[in-house]
């Protein structure tokens, strides 16, 4: 079963009762860090707990992890296995998860921009596997749902900016 991934078409109760906060990696971060190191903006934090968007790139992973995936704002390949945990992910990332019904879904790895939206989540959390994430994106339960190959292809030819 092929699987559609993204928040752009989504909508959650929460959306239609209020505005979707467009956010940008850039913005994660204040800049220029000081002595403490990276230190959240106050954007990021105000949006935790608000429907937001953003727009990556999904993670390429060896072996995608059911009920989630991660998004960067640049390509990014990890080799888990040979590397562990001597990975290439930039400070700013984000863990995207599906909807807790769905967190045996594999999300099969797409190339080029996405733009997903979902409620957003500040803090640390450790995650299964022990990586631990800083900033979260929940999908909605209609954010994933069973396609044929060719409407899986196109629906994500669709989410890929062009400029």
């Amino acid at each position: 079963m092929a699987l559609l991934v993204g928040g752009a078409h989504a909508v959650h109760a929460q959306a239609q009762a209020q505005a979707v906060v467009p956010l940008q990696f850039k913005d994660f971060y204040r800049v220029p860090s000081g002595p403490k190191g990276l230190e959240m903006s106050a954007t990021l934090v105000r949006a935790s707990g608000q429907v937001a968007r953003l727009t990556g790139y999904m993670v390429h992973q060896e072996k995608p992890t059911p009920g989630r995936f991660m998004l960067t704002p640049r390509p990014v390949q990890m080799s888990e296995h040979a590397d562990g945990e001597a990975d290439d992910l930039p400070a700013s990332w984000v863990m995207v998860y599906l909807d807790p019904s769905q967190k045996d879904f594999a999300v099969p790895y797409t190339r080029g921009l996405l733009e997903i939206t979902g409620i957003l989540s500040v803090g640390r959390q450790e995650e299964s596997d022990s990586r631990v994430s800083w900033i979260r994106l929940q999908l909605a339960p209609e954010a994933t749902r069973g396609m044929s190959a060719l409407e899986l292809a196109g629906y994500f030819h669709s989410l890929q900016h062009t400029h």
